[in-house]
């Protein structure tokens, strides 16, 4: 800043000075004029005054001087500035460059998920849809998620629970829906909903509910599952290659019931099966392939398969 002060300042001074400088010549060279032509000649010949300098040629060549002088303090100061310029411009195309990088790799990993998910749909269109068989679904083509409570009855006493079992499972659960919605009601009325204090209700409620596989045993929860049309198997989707599965013999379509002892109705049921017990210890797993049953021995651990949901009917 004080710099380009003074050099400002030196260059306004050089400026007044040549002009200055300049009027004067051409005051001073005027008046020599008007003296000349005041002398008489003294001799036959008359001599021609000199010609006065053309003053605006003084003043041009004072302005040209003080814009040589300027231009040569810019350009000096420019090339001070310069490095500064290009160290920004590598550090914006550097910046710039590695977006472009972060960008290209984000598109990269999305195209190959949407590959994968292609892959998945045609694999699903490709799967043969499993004839339903109506009798051991009580003469109906599909079973229905049952809607009222006559219809939730209905599907526990078909599953092999006693008729006052069910009611009073039904009418605690019951009650604990409605325990929810009153909560939620007074909360709203109230102002709280969406608080602290909602959300340790909310958690208090929840803690004392029972789901209603906490409230069959096994058998008759997977019974329950399949009377309501719910999935209560896993079946394996496709086997990795050199996985513990596949060096078991396990095949696509395969049906798992059993791992060791536990009985496989979901994903979480074979997942915290696989995790339990010591890693690595030889497990029986049953399995239903083309309607018969096949055992197969795998190392507690991952198996190395992708699975589906099924339904199947536990009588069977």
């Amino acid at each position: 800043m004080t710099k380009r002060y003074l050099l400002r300042t030196t260059l306004i001074l050089t400026l007044t000075f040549s002009i200055g400088l300049a009027a004067g010549a051409w005051v001073f060279s005027g008046e020599l004029a008007d003296q000349e032509t005041e002398i008489e000649p003294t001799g036959a010949e008359i001599i021609a005054p000199v010609p006065d300098p053309n003053p605006s040629d003084a003043v041009g060549s004072a302005l040209a001087l003080t814009s040589d002088k300027a231009a040569v303090a810019a350009d000096e100061e420019s090339q001070v500035a310069e490095p500064d310029r290009d160290q920004a411009q590598l550090e914006e195309q550097r910046i710039l460059l590695a977006r472009l990088e972060e960008l290209a790799q984000g598109w990269g990993r999305m195209q190959a998920e949407l590959v994968a998910l292609q892959q998945r749909v045609v694999s699903l269109e490709r799967r043969p849809v499993p004839a339903v068989d109506e009798a051991s679904v009580g003469g109906r083509a599909d079973a229905a998620r049952p809607r009222t409570p006559q219809e939730q009855r209905d599907a526990l006493v078909r599953a092999g629970v006693a008729a006052g079992t069910a009611d009073e499972i039904l009418w605690r659960r019951s009650q604990a829906e409605l325990d929810r919605l009153e909560l939620r009601d007074q909360a709203l009325r109230e102002g709280w909903l969406g608080t602290d204090r909602y959300r340790e209700e909310i958690r208090a409620l929840n803690a004392e509910r029972v789901s209603l596989r906490d409230e069959l045993d096994v058998e008759a929860y997977d019974r329950y599952l399949y009377e309501t049309g719910e999935t209560n198997r896993v079946s394996v989707d496709s086997v990795i290659a050199g996985s513990a599965g596949d060096q078991s013999g396990l095949m696509p379509g395969d049906v798992i019931e059993r791992y060791g002892d536990e009985l496989v109705l979901d994903f979480n049921d074979l997942r915290s099966a696989t995790s339990a017990g010591a890693r690595g210890e030889l497990v029986p797993v049953q399995v239903r392939r083309d309607g018969q049953m096949v055992e197969v021995w795998l190392p507690r651990g991952p198996i190395g398969i992708r699975l589906d949901a099924a339904r199947v009917d536990p009588n069977s």
